[in-house]
């Protein structure tokens, strides 16, 4: 008979507190010996981001990208980054303007998935916690519900992005990508909207306008039946795209935000690629019993959710289209 081994337990290595900036999931940072920072968590984008106010007042060493790039996006190695009692050395950053690209004014920086290589992050968005463990060398199981992703592109000629399983529309499977710095719910895109089974509820004339997003777009509202992951409901509330929102060439289905996961436990293992949801009971101060997290919370309008801030990113479309394939060239897969 072969011996079964039990998946060691989640340890953490460093376990900060969440802020919500503009609706959004931050922490404070320090460059070097510098003052503390908010920096945003980014599982949506490839390169983390400084503003060049922060990277200057940092005393970073800046570098000029060769076109196509503009001329004031540049490139830097933070020679050491804290968060809590970790300390990430030599990481490259692109450097830009955060006023000039739309981006929270308190925000002075974003941690890209990337930067969490080989470690699990938990965003604890209704304990108000973020953790981080060190590298991982081994498998380590997350807690139930999970599931597995994949690092797919956006589009044909785009970055890798985080595009997990496990997620659902009224009962059907949905790979969506997971981006902890989209506001909204549940983003459905062209060519799976039929696939769904949602071509009727696409053809809503409710439309909302997001500012942050593509620089700048209208997306048409509707709901669902239920948003599940693995059964847990998540809510009700979708976004349809118009001709203005990219979209990821048929590769995955939708994009999941905040609107969903801003009252769950969101745990991911960047050394297995895997991913939990889990909704964990709130207690209930005057009964003194658990109650459901969810109680009281309109699923058209999760708590948190902010209908004017979507996505935070550049709002040119030529940072996608061509300057964020020549990142990908250049940075991914180097600390």
């Amino acid at each position: 008979m072969r011996a079964q081994f039990a998946a060691p337990a989640m340890e953490f290595a460093a376990d900060v507190p969440l802020v919500m900036s503009d609706g959004m999931p931050c922490i404070e940072v320090r460059i070097g010996d510098g003052k503390p920072v908010l920096f945003g968590i980014d599982t949506g984008d490839v390169n983390s981001v400084i503003d060049s106010t922060v990277a200057k007042g940092a005393g970073l060493t800046l570098e000029a990208l060769p076109p196509p790039v503009p001329a004031d996006v540049l490139v830097t190695k933070v020679p050491v980054l804290h968060v809590g009692s970790l300390a990430f050395k030599e990481r490259k950053a692109i450097v830009l303007d955060f006023a000039k690209n739309q981006m929270p004014p308190k925000m002075g920086g974003t941690l890209a998935y990337t930067f969490f290589k080989d470690r699990i992050l938990q965003v604890d968005f209704r304990g108000r916690r973020v953790r981080i463990s060190a590298p991982q060398a081994g498998h380590v199981a997350l807690p139930e519900p999970s599931d597995s992703f994949s690092l797919i592109t956006f589009g044909k000629s785009g970055p890798p992005i985080v595009v997990a399983s496990g997620f659902g529309i009224n009962g059907r499977a949905v790979t969506a990508q997971v981006d902890t710095l989209y506001t909204g719910s549940l983003l459905i895109y062209s060519a799976s909207i039929d696939k769904l089974g949602l071509g009727a509820r696409a053809k809503t004339d409710s439309k909302e306008f997001f500012p942050y997003t593509d620089g700048g777009v209208t997306m048409k509202v509707g709901s669902a039946e239920a948003e599940t992951f693995h059964g847990l409901g998540l809510g009700r509330r979708l976004y349809f795209p118009t001709p203005g929102v990219h979209e990821p060439d048929s590769l995955f289905d939708a994009t999941v935000g905040l609107g969903v996961l801003n009252d769950t436990v969101l745990t991911l293992n960047f050394h297995d690629n895997t991913i939990s949801v889990q909704r964990p009971l709130a207690q209930d101060p005057e009964a003194g019993a658990p109650a459901a997290a969810s109680a009281g919370v309109d699923p058209e309008c999760p708590v948190g959710f902010d209908p004017t801030l979507v996505r935070v990113r550049a709002a040119a479309d030529f940072l996608l289209e061509k300057v964020v394939p020549f990142l990908v060239k250049n940075l991914v897969g180097r600390p």
